[in-house]
């Protein structure tokens, strides 16, 4: 069955391809050992078990000669329901193929040379999916047929297959092997530099396809470092004694994680440069144009035109407006900083010290601690019950009126100094909308990609508020964000004027062969929690190179302390002092009084003294 639908296939597919002639008008002869390829075919699928197929052939190659048509029934035998494209230049996909098949496939591109039209075809063909397994079938020139002849054919053999390589390396097809004429294998090796292994004779299927992007052997990455803060920033030497690096920020402490990860390393070509301010979109342009791989710079996707590829997001960000904040009174703050700590604990023991006198001095039995407590507790708050004031022993009542005095001192200092609080002007309302900015006549400072950004949005942002927009460099822009965040009181805050969401990345080709390493990677710092540790490192690494300052201010309402209390102490005991010496004085005369208009009597008792009875008491 399997043979009979073998057979269908090769006649339905056969007459779609023509015959190519050379310049001397004979067909060219195909060389390879079709047993030999669908062997090698089969194991690989057995290994890693592959649901398409996908043929690139070349219009120089001769698909109705004997040979192909033995090799296409053999492989229809061997994988009778696999499904399969077989593309030329002519019969081309109008998708490409990234949206068309699924993974796991396996690539055969039949070619004559780099220079083969069909090669372009596949590049083209497979963008964004060049990292699948590739098997290039090398149809050599006559002059490399006989390679073992002679050293010249021999050279010609080694330079077609070193420019094949030097091709798929330049398109990063990642995964990658060669078959040729005489049952030749070779596989490439891109770390640290592109070198051709030799597989001839030893070669296992377990062999091909390896991840060598696992260990780099210190590959070279070359990237600029300019000035990015907070994202990425240099000193003149590492900050600290367990650093081996001067670079820092949230972003340049992933990318060297990153290198350090895959065993790379990195090659600073800012030295070479005249300037060291960041312009974004002309290191972008670079990148597109093949200058650099990557940079240790992120972005945000706002500011790219989409000239290149990126990497799997580092963060999602929303792009917001900062505004001046405007001061607010903390008022749940008050209740408790309205005191200092100690005067605090100076009224709790204050408050158990007059329990305890309350208990003493009582002359009902049995005694109430409890009692005692709650009194002291409703004196000091000024707040005493009326019959403390018929008590039957001039003592208590003496006591009661000295408690009442403190109690009304300090709740009503208390409470006066929180009227002063909560009567102030309510606060302002918050700048965050377009037309408050405008009502403010507040200048925004923004870069010029935003600029251009809000410019096609004319509904979102009126005349009147672009015309409070000026446009500023990085440099002035870079410690506002992660400064504010650490002050006692913003001094800015984010408005709802925002753009986004917008993935911040690093910039990289589409078909890198740093992607998949770096995806994996950023996946474990983001899990581990790293990211967040690199931003307060980031900020304390450049308060610590004096990038930036912080200036701490300190608006808090004063609390009262025990250097106000004493002078109320004083006062206090002073009008006591005054009180007692006129009640003391109003007494004697009372009795001066009382005595001139009492009858003599010369048996009458001397009264006793005032001040005497009042000791007794």
């Amino acid at each position: 069955m399997y043979n009979q639908q073998a057979a269908e296939l090769i006649l339905k597919e056969r007459d779609i391809f023509p015959s190519a002639p050379t310049e001397s008008g004979a067909e060219i002869v195909q060389l390879l050992n079709n047993s030999f390829v669908l062997e090698m075919f089969f194991r690989i699928t057995q290994l890693y078990h592959f649901k398409n197929f996908i043929f690139y052939i070349s219009e120089r190659l001769d698909l109705k000669n004997k040979d192909s048509q033995e090799f296409f029934h053999d492989f229809w035998t061997y994988f009778p329901l696999a499904p399969n494209w077989i593309i030329t230049r002519e019969h081309n996909v109008a998708f490409p193929m990234m949206q068309l098949i699924s993974t796991p496939s396996l690539v055969m591109i039949f070619t004559t040379d780099r220079d083969d039209p069909i090669m372009e075809v596949a590049a083209q063909s497979l963008r964004g999916i060049r990292w699948l397994k590739t098997i290039f079938i090398l149809f050599p020139s006559l002059k490399s047929r006989d390679f073992d002849s002679s050293l010249e054919s021999f050279a010609h053999f080694k330079a077609e297959i070193k420019d094949i390589y030097d091709w798929a390396w330049s398109k990063q097809f990642l995964n990658t092997l060669l078959v040729t004429i005489r049952d030749n294998v070779f596989v490439l090796d891109p770390y640290p530099t592109p070198s051709i292994v030799n597989k001839t004779g030893v070669w296992r299927a377990e062999d091909f396809f390896e991840k060598y992007a696992k260990n780099m052997k210190g590959y070279v990455v070359r990237t600029p470092i300019l000035y990015d803060l907070p994202r990425v920033f240099k000193s003149d030497r590492p900050s600290k004694t367990f650093e081996q690096t001067n670079i820092h920020g949230t972003s340049g402490n992933l990318f060297m994680g990153f290198l350090e990860f895959v065993n790379a390393t990195l090659l600073d070509t800012s030295v070479n440069m005249t300037t060291d301010y960041l312009n974004m979109t002309n290191l972008l342009d670079l990148v597109s144009q093949g200058v650099y791989e990557t940079l240790i710079h992120s972005f945000t996707e706002i500011t790219t035109k989409f000239v290149v590829g990126y990497s799997y997001p580092i963060e999602i960000n929303d792009v917001c407006i900062m505004v001046p904040y405007r001061n607010q009174s903390p008022a749940d703050q008050y209740m408790r900083e309205a005191l200092e700590e100690n005067v605090w604990l100076l009224i709790i023991l204050f408050t158990l010290y007059i329990a305890v006198a309350i208990w003493l001095c009582s002359p009902l039995r049995p005694r109430d601690f409890s009692a005692a407590f709650l009194q002291s507790i409703c004196t000091l708050t000024y707040s005493a019950p009326t019959f403390i004031l018929r008590t039957p022993t001039l003592r208590m009542r003496y006591l009661y009126i000295v408690l009442a005095i403190m109690g009304i001192v300090t709740s009503n200092m208390y409470v006066s100094r929180m009227t002063s609080y909560f009567t102030s002007a309510p606060p302002p309302r918050q700048v965050n909308t377009v037309q408050d900015v405008v009502e403010a006549n507040l200048r925004i400072q923004m870069l010029a990609v935003e600029h251009e950004r809000m410019v096609q949005s004319p509904r979102q942002y009126p005349a009147s508020y672009m015309r409070q927009l000026d446009l500023v460099d990085k440099r002035m822009l870079g410690p506002t964000s992660r400064a504010i965040q650490h002050l006692l009181r913003p001094i800015f805050r984010l408005t709802d004027i925002c753009e986004g969401p917008f993935y911040h990345v690093f910039p990289m080709h589409l078909d890198s062969h740093l992607r998949s390493s770096m995806t994996e990677y950023i996946m474990i710092a983001q899990q581990a929690g790293l990211m967040d540790h690199w931003k307060r490192e980031a900020f304390w690494e450049a308060v610590h190179l004096h990038r930036i300052q912080v200036h701490l201010t300190d608006e808090q309402p004063m609390a009262l302390g025990l250097s106000f209390f004493s002078s109320v102490l004083h006062t206090w005991t002073f009008g006591l002092l005054l009180s007692g010496l006129a009640f003391a004085a109003e007494m004697k005369w009372h009795k001066h009084v009382t005595h001139k208009r009492r009858p003599i009597i010369g048996l009458t008792r001397k009264p006793r003294s005032f001040l005497r009875r009042f000791i007794q008491l």
